[in-house]
């Protein structure tokens, strides 16, 4: 073999030593109380801005279905039957005068925003015109005419909400005996 052929093997076998692909490793970066995040640990953890999580609800709207759904208002609104309702009693004044009930078949569901990111609400039976205590939420409701249950903080339409304290979404049952809003944990 001539020098010059033992120069290029040479060179040849440098190349392929040098190109050799070497391997992301994929390892935990991130981790709260409800999220494990894996991927490329060479990445700078400070370019990781959020994480989605995919809200999974173990109970349905139809699981609280309520018998019955009547929209006719029997009483007045009652603003002195809420220490908060004299507060917000123009939102409620304008939720009661809706023609139909939103939540729970015979309740008017009202929110108003309370500060970034801060939603408060309450709830009006239309049958006695009594204003009752309802959760706040940073990131809205979700709730149905037919049923019991209210969202606090939904996901997106998609059904994921961003990583963060005031995000996850919470489920709660309305009580009708009580009129107070059980929070409802996965068994």
């Amino acid at each position: 073999m001539t020098t010059e052929n033992q120069q290029i093997i040479e060179q040849d076998s440098l190349t392929n030593t040098q190109t050799k692909i070497s391997r992301p490793t994929i390892d935990l970066i991130h981790e709260t109380e409800n999220l494990k995040l894996y991927g490329d640990t060479t990445i700078d953890r400070d370019k990781i801005s959020y994480a989605s999580i995919k809200f999974e609800p173990y109970i349905s709207f139809d699981d609280f279905k309520v018998k019955t759904i009547d929209h006719k208002k029997y009483a007045d609104l009652d603003l002195k039957s809420n220490e908060m309702a004299n507060n917000y009693r123009t939102r409620l004044r304008e939720g009661f005068k809706a023609d139909t009930a939103n939540f729970a078949g015979q309740y008017t569901f009202v929110y108003f925003g309370c500060g970034s990111p801060c939603q408060g609400s309450l709830v009006i039976d239309r049958k006695t015109g009594k204003v009752y205590d309802s959760p706040s939420a940073s990131l809205g409701y979700d709730f149905r005419v037919d049923s019991r249950m209210l969202i606090v903080n939904p996901p997106d339409t998609s059904g994921f909400y961003d990583d963060c304290f005031y995000c996850k979404p919470i489920i709660y049952i309305f009580d009708e005996q009580t009129k107070t809003f059980n929070e409802r944990h996965r068994k």
